[in-house]
């Protein structure tokens, strides 16, 4: 092996030679070595470095570096760039040729002789040209039994004075030497994949978006498309400045176009054909750079290289998919890519954060860049506008992609249909949560709705399918989350609150699955309507936790389903709480045979807001402490909310309350039917039909009054207050007179109080009452009393009686009259904790009036009280006097307060000499006692906190 430099200055020719299987013969005429070839000589020919590879930037962007220009002291614009390896071409010289060691002799050897061209990697004396960087290129005939020959002159070219830089051409052998411009037509491969994949150069963090001009992701693509199916080159050139080379090629996914003139790239194109991912639209990468005199006031007019990246949308709408299944996952419809051309993309092949293409290996053709996210040039992910035509409105969004390139692997396999790369883009991509206006959508599209299949969505999360069971069709995205509103609960109960959502696995597996989705675990919904009954009917409050949505119920607890085996729900399953109830029972203990829990649904309307319903029919009670249930015992709950009306309508039918529960019971109240109704914004009305009392044991006395208390007869008094409903029944009778014996003023009154707050609904029987006693006289005696009966669900809940008697004077003079009186009584008062107040009392006073213009009445009561709860004996004492005098009128009070006598301590008897109804007092007399006279402290009973 030998070798020798040829250096001929006046065509700047500067090349290696390297030869195997010569001999040494001597020398010429001139004195100049010269070899003669053996069985196997090859000759070899190395050139310098064949390319130089760039920094190219975006389009007007500042120069990457700023450098001295020698001793000047001023600063020229600079960039980078890296040097290819050497190249070389290779001949095998027959034997017995005798070549000479000058240039002339040497080149003129080598031209128009096949070269040695390895059909995989090159070896050492196998011809291999570096161009562009890290593409070592390998090339052939454009015919397969053709051959590649170089030509050039031996000798230099000169006109006048100028001599032409010497270079020499790889053609095919087929072609003319005596074409003016002929077309090389060879056929290029990429020898070595390893250094194509070659890590690019790093320019560095001050210049992130800035690229070679054929970076990695294209050198591998390049490399793994020549070797199926070879590039064309019109040009290839090599010389001691650089090689030239004008080639291009066009594969199934992949274009790629390259000019390179002396080393040095005047333009570069690469498109990658793809989809964007995980909606699966058909989309393109192209990237061209190309050199340009830059105006950029940094540039300073030098031909640099412009980079621009263009992502195009080629397939703007995808059609939902026809496979049910997929269909389920993203029951958006048809999905639009509004916005098909986007310009600012950064570079995949720049270091901007977040935009490199990912490198994977691929089943049989090896490591090759597969997919990216598009990136804008300043490191934020491209939004895509995203319109998803859902039926019954369109939601638009905007959402990050990923672009993934479609890679041959075989002939009927991509990239786009492996399995292990799917997974990879699911991996990749992550999730992108979009919100978007409420939009109502139909979740899934089955040709009969049901009551809970659209739903009103604010946002989902979106991500790719990683174990898509085909990939054929291209790949289809999946909703892994919803957030959606709950018009039903926005009206019912004023919970605006958005619940998140998702399919369940039964749905995704059958789409006749009823639960639809499930909630998140932390995002399970309380529907409670114990603070509100007035939203659920009045009568029933239920009260339970909801974490999946049915398309027939609406929102439903998955632990509180119906059993497979009877079909029957446990209400303690589904109803917990106490605080859910009917009339105040908890409903765990009513119900009985429960095969739906509450329907809770809205019923979209086309340019209306939805229809809310809330419906729960046809519900089996069963007895339970005071409340008696019989057969035909039956809840019907019906709630309507829409624009065009709205109705509430309660009812239970046929039960019985026994008060209070158990053998003591006392009252036995039936009722045929119990209404809680309210339309339209009117205020709420409850009806009682068929209500019979009757009394039980200690008061079967009091039995007799049915046959006159009728309460469905009597006079209804409706009371509708934020806190409940309370109905008043007041049936008075006639008074009752037998000579000097008379009673008046007798009422039998009944009261039903229905809270909204889902409190136990109470029931209230008297005579007569407190305000209103009834009252007995005989002749100038008289007297009276009253008794009152509070009962609720667990029995007594307060009981009160009284009576009172004592005698009454009157007298009447025409211009004047007047009465006093005196009465004495006693009441008696039993509280649901046991506490007894057992008080005696003495009413002593009278009134004078004069022509009806002037009256005075005076007031003393004294009390004196026994409290168990305190045990104590507490009295008290208070005067009322009150004047009018037609046009003004006053009244004062005096009042001692409560005082211990014996028992409980702490509130004891003591002086005080200031009083504020005493002071008023004072000042009324001083009026007509004239001047004022001092007064001795009074004596006065009080208690602690009437002092405070």
């Amino acid at each position: 092996m030998g070798s020798v430099l040829l250096i001929r200055p006046t065509d700047h020719l500067l090349v290696g030679v390297r030869w195997t299987g010569f001999t040494t013969s001597g020398v010429d005429g001139a004195g100049v070595p010269v070899l003669t070839a053996g069985d196997q000589a090859r000759l070899i020919l190395l050139f310098p470095p064949q390319h130089v590879g760039e920094e190219c930037s975006p389009p007007a962007s500042a120069a990457p570096l700023s450098l001295p220009a020698g001793s000047t002291g001023s600063m020229v614009p600079g960039w980078r760039a890296v040097l290819s390896g050497s190249s070389r071409i290779s001949i095998d010289v027959p034997p017995g040729r005798r070549i000479a060691l000058t240039a002339t002799a040497i080149l003129d050897a080598v031209g128009n002789v096949p070269l040695v061209v390895s059909s995989g990697v090159p070896g050492a004396d196998e011809t291999a040209i570096e161009l562009p960087w890290r593409v070592l290129l390998a090339p052939g005939a454009h015919t397969q039994a053709g051959a590649v020959v170089c030509r050039h002159p031996s000798a230099p070219v000169s006109a006048g004075e100028v001599s032409g830089l010497w270079r020499t051409r790889l053609v095919d052998a087929a072609q003319s030497p005596t074409s003016a411009a002929p077309d090389a037509r060879l056929a290029l491969r990429v020898a070595d994949p390893v250094l194509a994949d070659a890590a690019d150069p790093a320019f560095g963090p001050q210049a992130p978006n800035n690229t070679l001009a054929l970076p990695r992701s294209a050198r591998t693509r390049l490399a793994l498309e020549t070797n199926n199916r070879p590039a064309t080159a019109t040009r290839l050139e090599l010389s001691s400045f650089g090689g030239t080379l004008y080639a291009a090629g066009a594969w199934p996914g992949f274009e790629w176009e390259q000019q390179t003139a002396l080393g040095r790239d005047m333009k570069v194109r690469a498109r990658f054909e793809g989809v964007m991912y995980p909606l699966g639209h058909q989309a393109e990468y192209l990237e061209v750079v190309t050199r340009e005199f830059d105006a950029h006031t940094t540039a300073g007019g030098a031909a640099v290289l412009r980079r621009i990246g263009i992502l195009t949308i080629v397939e703007p709408t995808r059609r939902e998919p026809a496979a049910d299944a997929t269909r389920r996952r993203f029951p958006l419809g048809d999905v639009e890519i509004t916005q098909t051309t986007f310009t600012d993309i950064a570079s995949p092949n720049s270091a901007v954060p977040g935009a490199a293409w990912r490198m994977t290996a691929l089943p049989g053709i090896g490591t090759q860049a597969t997919h990216f996210r598009p990136t804008t040039s300043t490191g934020e992910p491209v939004l895509f506008p995203i319109r998803c035509a859902t039926g019954d409105a369109d939601a638009t969004f905007a959402m990050p992609l990923l672009f993934v390139a479609r890679i041959p692997i075989d002939q009927t396999s991509t990239s786009l249909t492996d399995p292990g790369l799917a997974q990879r883009l699911a991996a990749d991509y992550g999730t992108a949560q979009v919100r978007f206006a409420p939009t109502p959508v139909d979740l899934t599209g089955a040709r009969a709705r049901g009551p809970g299949d659209v739903h009103e969505v604010h946002g989902v999360t979106i991500a790719g399918i990683a174990q898509q069971a085909d990939l054929t069709g291209g790949y289809r995205p999946a909703l892994t989350q919803l957030e959606i509103a709950l018009p039903a609960l926005r009206v019912l109960r004023g919970d605006a609150q958005l619940s998140s959502v998702r399919f369940t696995e039964k749905y995704l597996r059958n789409g006749a699955e009823d639960v639809l989705l499930e909630m998140l675990p932390n995002q399970v919904r309380e529907i409670d309507f114990a603070k509100g009954a007035d939203k659920s009917g009045g009568l029933v409050a239920p009260k339970y936790v909801a974490n999946a949505i049915s398309r027939t119920l609406g929102p439903v607890n998955l632990q509180a389903m119906p059993n497979p085996a009877t079909g029957l729900i446990d209400p303690a399953a589904l109803f917990p709480s106490d605080q859910a109830a009917l009339l105040g029972f908890p409903l765990k203990s009513l119900l009985t045979q429960l095969r739906v829990p509450p329907e809770i649904t809205a019923i979209p309307k086309a340019g209306a807001p939805p229809e809310v319903r809330m419906q729960w029919r046809g519900v089996t009670l069963r007895s339970t402490g005071p409340f008696v249930a019989r057969p035909s015992t039956r809840l019907d709950l019906s709630v309507t909310a829409s624009a065009e009306r709205n109705e509430t309508v309660c009812s239970v039918k046929d039960f019985t309350l026994e008060l209070p529960p158990g053998p003591k019971r006392v009252l036995r109240l039936t009722f045929a039917t119990l209404t809680f109704a309210q339309r339209d914004g009117s205020g709420p009305d409850v009806a009682v039909d068929g209500v019979d009392a009757e009394f039980l044991g200690e008061l079967k006395l009091l039995d007799k009054l049915r046959d006159v208390a009728d309460l469905g007869a009597a006079g209804k008094l409706l009371d509708v207050s934020p806190r409940g409903v309370a109905v008043r029944y007041s049936l008075p009778l006639p008074p009752v007179a037998a000579g000097a014996f008379v009673m008046r003023n007798i009422a039998f009154t009944a009261g039903i109080d229905i809270p909204f707050n889902g409190d136990p609904v109470g029931v209230a029987l008297g005579f007569a009452s407190r305000a209103n006693p009834f009252q007995l006289s005989v002749l100038m005696f008289g007297g009276g009393g009253y008794l009152e009966i509070q009962l609720g669900r667990d029995g007594l809940k307060r009981l009160e009686a009284s009576l009172e008697f004592g005698a009454f004077v009157a007298v009447d003079f025409v211009v004047a009259s007047g009465e006093v009186h005196a009465l004495g009584g006693v009441r008696y008062t039993l509280e649901s904790s046991g506490a007894v107040a057992l008080t005696g009392y003495l009413r002593i006073g009278g009134c004078v009036d004069v022509l009806g213009l002037i009256s005075v009445s005076i007031e003393l009561c004294l009390s004196l009280s026994y409290q168990s709860e305190r045990n104590a004996l507490v009295g008290r004492a208070t005067v009322v006097i009150e004047i009018d005098l037609t046009l003004w009128s006053d009244s004062v009070e005096l009042d001692s307060g409560e005082w211990v006598l014996a028992g409980a301590p702490g509130r004891r008897l003591m002086a005080r000499d200031t009083d504020a109804a005493l002071a008023r007092w004072r000042e009324y007399r001083s009026a007509f006692a004239g001047p004022r006279r001092e007064q001795p402290p009074l004596a006065a009973a009080t208690t602690e906190s009437h002092q405070q």
